[in-house]
């Protein structure tokens, strides 16, 4: 299979935006002063979650291809939940203990008290945590309300799980794969009618699978391209991706939020995504290029854990910074909440400490036996 083909630059180059955009989204509103069209583009940013979607449904079509395309056992939803699961359990070790135990140390230094304040979950609900079924205890479709009372976002992981579950269960029937594919995003776009939505449990993927679709979409399309390859329909699409863009502004300004929405947004995304293709490199050889592919390289980091550390970084900010906080917080607390998911990242995922830690007991028990 074709490599250019299976890695999109502008998918992580994208997703470094989206990632930056939805923490700004989270944070900047609360040190702004009210100025309507500045917070309405701020606010905007929560589409970068369709955005996530959409990169997810792309990356995950790759390697469905690569097990469709061979004959060896897939392991593909294995490999997906190992990988998003070692990430998330470090996600919820920085809640729960590592950012309560720098804030306390911060405290110390100003009021000369030690005083800790870790908040520990029960113990039924640090394995509803663990599990991510803490997704299904959520009252309404606001799903991230299940999860605000340590990290809203983590919805988005519960949502993933189960998507990865079923894609793991499909390439168990590689025929029939496209099959079911097609028939759960017939499924998900029925969930576009509230009538039919209340009859799925809430929590469960299905509103949200037609989003990641449309990711899985763009994979097949880019990679047929040849065959689609006419300048005229390069400009209708152009044409119908501007179209599609303004309307998605003007539902944006008039406030709509709803399934609907957040659909024409994915669609919107994946059609730019499609008609920029051939100019992947170009832009991959840029210096905007290579700044947003560095962000997209730990977008994850970013999207899971900025607001778990927004607190600590803001009590270092507002007391060590002699500035007012709504030119701080641009300036100061948004960029520092980027490195230290840098660093989580770095600590955590790529490949992170427990690598490192086998590293050295691989070399002291080389070392012993010689």
């Amino acid at each position: 299979m074709d490599k250019a083909k299976t890695h999109f630059f502008l998918i992580d180059s994208f997703r470094g935006i989206a990632s930056v955009w939805i923490l700004v989204f989270h944070i900047m509103p609360s040190y702004l002063p009210d100025i309507n069209w500045l917070l309405s583009f701020i606010n905007f940013g929560r589409i970068g979650t369709d955005f996530f979607f959409v990169a997810s449904g792309y990356v995950s079509a790759v390697a469905c291809h690569k097990v469709i395309s061979s004959e060896n056992s897939n392991g593909f939803a294995l490999k997906r939940l190992k990988k998003i699961y070692s990430i998330y359990l470090y996600s919820l070790m920085l809640a729960f203990v590592i950012v309560p135990f720098l804030m306390g140390c911060i405290s110390f230094l100003k009021s000369k008290e030690l005083i800790f304040d870790f908040n520990l979950p029960t113990i039924n609900d640090l394995l509803l945590y663990i599990s991510l079924a803490k997704v299904f205890t959520s009252e309404t479709w606001a799903l991230n309300k299940a999860f605000v009372g340590v990290n809203g976002v983590y919805w988005f992981i519960a949502i993933m799980v189960q998507i990865y579950m079923l894609l793991g269960i499909a390439l168990k029937f590689k025929k029939k794969f496209f099959g079911i594919v097609l028939s759960t995003f017939f499924l998900s776009l029925l969930c576009l009618f509230e009538d039919f939505k209340n009859l799925i449990p809430i929590g469960l993927f299905l509103p949200s699978f037609s989003k990641f679709f449309m990711g899985m979409i763009l994979y097949f399309f880019i990679l047929k391209r040849r065959r689609f390859n006419n300048n005229i329909l390069t400009l209708l699409l152009a044409v119908a991706c501007c179209c599609l863009f303004g309307l998605v502004i003007h539902l944006h300004l008039n406030g709509f939020k709803g399934d609907s929405y957040r659909l024409l947004s994915a669609l919107t995304v994946s059609l730019l995504l499609y008609i920029m293709h051939p100019i992947d490199g170009v832009i991959k050889n840029s210096l905007f290029g290579k700044i947003t592919f560095w962000l997209g390289s730990f977008s994850y980091s970013t999207y899971l854990n900025h607001m778990i550390l927004w607190p600590f970084m803001y009590m270092f900010v507002s007391n060590l910074i002699p500035l007012p906080l709504s030119v701080s917080a641009p300036m100061i607390l948004v960029p520092l909440i980027i490195i230290c998911c840098f660093m989580a990242h770095k600590l955590f995922d790529s490949p992170g400490l427990v690598y490192y830690f086998k590293k050295v007991i691989n070399i002291k028990s080389i070392l012993l036996r010689t």
